[in-house]
């Protein structure tokens, strides 16, 4: 009897370990392990400079992330207006803000150290319009 007791005992301990680890892998491919700021530079249309990506999971459980960019023109800031990370792949959009007749979509895929991707600036609201673009990479800080 004290046997079955001890087994029973350990298949439980057993199969809450086992669900604490997939419910761990599912939150990193969630992309939670990217969340953080990321550091590193831009180019494209005959420029270049910083380019700093910032990934924040609120408290609510949603994705934002923030934009710090130098430009030859000056630098600016902006918080992504749309904004996805599924397993290591990242798209969304911000206004860019020298000219608010602008938007800048970006792309990008992740390892745990770096990330690299495009972006691509054009009228808003409509995409598909004539744009410059180019890449970026980042490291994670």
């Amino acid at each position: 009897m004290r046997t079955r007791k001890l087994a029973a005992v350990t298949l439980l301990l057993l199969a809450t370990v086992c669900a604490t680890l997939q419910f761990g892998i599912a939150t990193a491919a969630d992309g939670d392990q990217y969340v953080g700021t990321w550091k590193g530079t831009w180019e494209g249309a005959g420029a270049g400079g910083r380019f700093d990506l910032t990934l924040i999971r609120g408290s609510d459980g949603k994705l934002s992330a923030s934009v710090s960019v130098g430009t030859d023109m000056g630098d600016y800031n902006a918080k992504l207006s749309t904004v996805s990370l599924a397993a290591d792949k990242l798209a969304g959009a911000y206004d860019y803000p020298p000219d608010p007749q602008g938007e800048v979509t970006i792309t990008g895929s992740f390892d745990p150290k770096n990330a690299t991707g495009t972006w691509s600036l054009q009228p808003k609201g409509q995409p598909g319009g004539q744009a410059i673009a180019g890449t970026w990479k980042v490291s994670k800080q």
